[in-house]
């Protein structure tokens, strides 16, 4: 059933995506006959093609710095039935250069989000872009340039910034927030980058996480030793990473989303133990008449400190395994 669900809402998606790339009219409300919006990529009516050294003609400045481009040094063997240049992107530029018309050229100021992206997929149409059209990204309206400056990148994937961090941060500011806190993932430091667990082009798992399966399988690319299996299992260890850890940062220790014992508590009760003064008779632990309280109410991982799973029954306790000490 919830297979069906998924299906159903994929359809829906995709449905829409198709509508909202299917519609014709004159895109900047030039002459008759200019650039003319069709189902996805855009053309240009009766243009044909006539090499980027045209084009560097007037746009001198741009054609210059584009020389050390990729984009500009991918041969036409390479690609059999793609244009390659300056109107593998802008289209047919015969009657922009004749005319000096710009609405005879692909501008892409004048492109939709949808527009704009599907000039990219024309030739960027691998594994890795699967699901950019159901991504959180295209569906908010975020195109390939909105990270991406062809003409000015400043990377090998032509990113409009330096690093992922400072590229990122300009819309996730809530999210940037958290690596500034005590305990955090190494990723102002530089060490990882957003893109180390998230895929920007989409993924099947939520928040386009780098998995097809789930999400923990991001952890564990590098928590190998918190994968398991193990004989005695931590249910939500299994289930999600995030029921106890908020990956971006936290105030509270190893990410933690509360310190202990108020986050084990969510789940679990005191030991009875906490409710019993020393001065009863009962073995004591430390000194004073609050020592069982302190003892039993500060760090639970001081006795279960195999808390991601353990394979070793633990001692002599009724518990088992399940008490996950040892």
């Amino acid at each position: 059933m919830k297979r069906f669900f998924r299906m159903f809402f994929f359809l829906i998606v995709a449905g829409f995506t198709f509508y909202s790339c299917t519609f014709t009219g004159s895109l900047g409300g030039g002459k008759e006959g200019g650039m003319s919006r069709y189902i996805r990529y855009p053309t240009i009516k009766d243009a044909t093609y006539v090499g980027s050294e045209t084009c560097g003609g007037c746009h001198s400045e741009i054609f210059e710095r584009m020389k050390g481009n990729i984009h500009m040094k991918i041969a036409k063997f390479e690609v059999p039935g793609y244009q390659t240049g300056c109107e593998g992107c802008h289209g047919p530029g015969s009657k922009h250069a004749e005319e000096m018309d710009p609405t005879y050229i692909i501008n892409f100021k004048n492109l939709n989000s949808f527009q704009a992206s599907d000039v990219c997929l024309k030739c960027h149409s691998d594994a890795k872009m699967l699901h950019w059209g159901d991504s959180k990204h295209a569906m908010v309206g975020v195109s390939c340039m909105g990270c991406h400056d062809v003409h000015n990148g400043k990377d090998e994937y032509l990113l409009k910034e330096t690093t992922a961090l400072s590229l990122c941060s300009q819309c996730h500011q809530d999210i940037t927030s958290k690596i500034y806190l005590p305990s955090h993932h190494p990723i102002r430091e530089g060490k990882i980058g957003c893109d180390g667990c998230h895929n920007p082009h989409g993924s099947e798992v939520k928040f386009m996480l780098r998995s097809v399966k789930r999400l923990n399988d991001v952890c564990y690319e590098c928590h190998q030793d918190k994968e398991g299996p193990f004989l005695y299992e931590h249910e939500p260890v299994s289930e999600r990473c995030t029921i106890c850890h908020e990956p971006h940062g936290t105030v509270a220790d190893n990410l933690l989303k509360q310190n202990e014992p108020f986050l084990c508590l969510q789940c679990h009760e005191f030991h009875f133990h906490a409710e019993l003064p020393s001065n009863t008779g009962t073995p004591q632990v430390g000194m004073g008449a609050g020592s069982m309280t302190r003892a039993f109410t500060t760090r639970c991982t001081i006795c279960h400190y195999q808390i991601h799973g353990s394979d070793e029954p633990s001692q002599s306790l009724g518990g088992h395994g399940k008490a996950l000490i040892r």
